[in-house]
C-alpha cells in the first residue's frame, strides 16, 4: 500500500480478513486502498464494518463521510462529519470537509463558520483558505476571496488551481494585469491547459493587446477545437480588429457548437451592424430571440436598430423588454425615444 500498489494490497487484506474478521484495522486499511482506487462504495462498506467493530474512533466516521461525499450522498456525509466532530471537536479536517458539504447543501453561513473553525484549529491549512475563498465568491465578497487565495498560495505555492481561482476573481474586480500574471503562472505548471490560455487571452483583450489575445485564442482552439466560447471570444477580438469576415466565421462555429446559446448569433448581428447590413443584423437578433426568448441583449440590440430606423413603437417595446430582463441604465434612452 505504501508503494501505491493498492489492488495488490487489497488482495492481501482479503486474505488477512478471512483469518481475522474481527480486526477493525484490517477493514480500515482495505477501505483506504479501495478509496485510492476510487472504489468508494466498497470503501464505505468497509468503514461501516470497522465502525461496528470499533465504534468510538472518530477517524472511521470521517473516512466514511469522505466516501459518502464522493458518492454524492451528502446527507449521510453530514451525519458522519457531525458524529466525528462530536467525538473529537478539534478535528480541523472534519470541519473543513463538513464545510464543503454545507456549501453543496446551500448552507453558506454554516459553511463559513466551519471554514473559520478549520482555520482556527489548523492555521496552516491551505485547503481551508481555498474553500473559504470559493465560498466568499458565492457570497459576493470578492476582496475577501482574493485575501483567502493569497493565504492559500502563501502556504502552498505549487498548486496551479489556486492561481487559477485567484485569476478569475482578479478578473472580476478588473485587475486584469494581476489576473494575467496568475494565468501565466498556471500555464507554467500546465503548459497545454486550454482554460489557462483562454483566461490569458481574455485578459490580454481587456488590456488592449489584441494581437496577443488572438494568438492565445488560436492556441485554445488548437487544444480544444470544440470549445464554443473560444470561437466566440476570438470573434469579439476580431471585431475590435475589424476582421469582420473572420468574426462572422467564428460566430457561426460558436453557434454550431452551442446551439442553445443566443450570444453567438447576437455577436454576429453586431458584426453585420459594423458592416452596415442592418436588415441582416435585425434578422440575427430575431434568431437569437427565437433561440432564447429571455436574451436581454438581443432585445436591446434589436431596439437600437428599430429606433435608428424610426420604428419607435417596436423599439420602445423591445427596450422595455430588455429592461425587464435585466439591462440597466435604459431610463434615459427610453425617455428620449419613447415618452412622447
Amino acid at each position: 500500500m505504501q508503494q501505491g500498489q493498492y489492488q495488490q494490497a487489497i488482495d492481501y487484506f482479503n486474505v488477512a480478513i478471512k483469518g481475522n474478521s474481527g480486526n477493525a484495522d484490517l477493514y480500515n486499511y482495505r477501505a483506504f486502498a479501495e478509496y485510492k482506487l476510487l472504489k468508494y462504495k466498497d470503501a464505505e462498506n468497509d468503514y461501516t464494518k470497522a465502525i461496528r467493530l470499533a465504534p468510538f474512533d472518530p477517524t472511521e466516521y470521517f473516512n466514511r463521510a469522505n466516501c459518502e461525499h464522493e458518492l454524492e450522498d451528502n446527507i449521510s456525509a453530514m451525519a458522519d462529519y457531525n458524529k466525528c466532530i462530536e467525538m473529537k471537536n478539534d478535528y480541523g479536517d472534519a470541519y473543513n470537509n463538513r464545510a464543503n458539504v454545507k456549501v453543496i447543501l446551500k448552507d453558506s453561513l454554516g459553511a463559513l463558520l466551519d471554514y473559520n473553525s478549520a482555520i482556527e484549529l489548523e492555521p496552516d491549512s491551505a485547503k481551508a483558505y481555498l474553500g473559504r475563498g470559493n465560498l466568499k465568491i458565492k457570497m459576493l465578497d470578492l476582496r475577501g476571496a482574493i485575501n483567502d487565495y493569497n493565504k492559500a498560495i502563501s502556504m502552498d505555492s505549487l498548486r496551479p488551481e489556486y492561481y487559477f481561482q485567484r485569476a478569475g476573481v482578479l478578473d472580476s474586480v478588473r485587475d486584469y494585469k494581476s489576473s494575467l500574471k496568475d494565468y501565466v503562472k498556471v500555464l507554467s505548471f500546465v503548459p497545454d491547459l486550454p482554460d489557462g490560455f483562454e483566461g490569458k487571452a481574455d485578459c490580454e483583450m481587456k488590456l488592449g493587446d489584441l494581437k496577443k489575445a488572438l494568438k492565445d485564442f488560436n492556441k485554445v482552439i488548437e487544444l480544444a477545437p470544440k470549445d464554443g466560447w473560444a470561437y466566440l471570444h476570438r470573434a469579439f477580438a476580431e471585431i475590435q480588429q475589424k476582421e469582420y469576415k473572420e468574426a462572422i466565421m467564428d460566430c457561426n462555429e460558436a453557434s454550431r457548437l452551442m446551439p442553445t446559446d443566443p450570444i453567438p448569433i447576437v455577436r454576429r448581428g453586431d458584426v453585420k451592424v459594423a458592416l452596415g447590413d442592418y436588415a441582416a443584423a435585425d434578422a440575427d437578433y430575431v434568431k437569437a430571440i427565437d433561440v432564447d426568448a429571455r436574451c436581454a441583449e438581443a432585445f436591446y440590440k434589436r431596439a437600437l436598430e428599430e429606433i435608428a430606423n424610426k420604428k419607435y413603437d417596436f423599439g420602445c417595446k423591445d427596450l422595455g423588454k430588455a429592461k425587464e430582463l435585466g439591462i440597466h441604465n435604459l431610463d434615459q434612452l427610453i425617455k428620449q425615444n419613447c415618452q412622447q
